[in-house]
């Protein structure tokens, strides 16, 4: 009894030639696949890294500089009024010195990173990108939190009475309570403003229409004291 196996249709010479040709069209598929991955995640890092430059040179850091230009204003203001209370100065007078302190309530976002940290676009970046840019950032929820309190105080200090007679001790205590926690609060962000505003101008310049705008603004309450950051800041800057 003779048992003949069936033939490939068109031989198996043929039959392999069509397995071959499957083969590599999944692998043309695949490796296609691969491509276009590999464009749209470069194509996501590109669009991050853009918004965190952008989010840090011109939001943040231009902010940041702006404190850091008027910290010696805005401390030698809380000197004044502090002297000024413990003097025994006028109503008026303290008033007047009184409504001479500002500082601006602003806020210091990392929407960028927190962006990128979600859709897992971070782990594309290099990494000595991703290490400069979050170190950047480090010091943004602190200041937020500091100006936020900072907004609280100022207002303890502006609610001091214009008008009337003299001073009394339990105003006067009032408004020292005042004066030294804006002193501590303006020194927070001096701080985190010499150790992150290298960093920040390390990733580029700082755009420069805002950063005018907010020097001019400072200015406005400060006039000449508030001057331009050396090159080398922090070096040469006094806390």
């Amino acid at each position: 009894m003779h048992f003949h196996l069936p033939k490939p249709l068109h031989g198996w010479r043929a039959f392999a030639g069509e397995v071959a040709i499957i083969v590599v069209g999944v692998l043309i598929a695949l490796f296609a696949e691969q491509v276009v991955q590999r464009w749209e995640w470069r194509h996501k890092v590109e669009v991050a890294q853009a918004a965190m430059r952008r989010e840090l040179l011109w939001d943040d850091g231009p902010q940041i500089y702006q404190r850091a230009a008027m910290h010696p204003c805005a401390a030698a203001q809380l000197d004044r009024i502090r002297a000024a209370i413990e003097g025994g100065s006028s109503r008026p007078e303290i008033a007047a010195l009184v409504g001479g302190y500002w500082v601006s309530f602003r806020t210091y976002d990392r929407l960028a990173l927190d962006s990128a940290n979600a859709s897992d676009v971070a782990s594309h970046m290099p990494s000595d990108e991703l290490d400069a840019m979050s170190s950047a950032y480090q010091a943004m929820p602190l200041m937020e939190r500091t100006n936020a309190q900072e907004s609280a105080d100022f207002a303890r200090l502006r609610a001091f009475r214009r008008s009337g007679g003299a001073v009394s001790d339990e105003e006067k205590d009032r408004l020292l309570g005042a004066v030294e926690a804006l002193r501590t609060e303006d020194a927070l962000m001096a701080q985190a403003a010499r150790i992150k505003l290298p960093e920040i101008m390390r990733l580029g310049p700082l755009d420069e229409h805002r950063l005018r705008q907010f020097m001019a603004d400072a200015r406005a309450h400060y006039g000449a004291c508030v001057k331009p950051l050396p090159r080398d800041y922090p070096r040469g800057v006094p806390l």
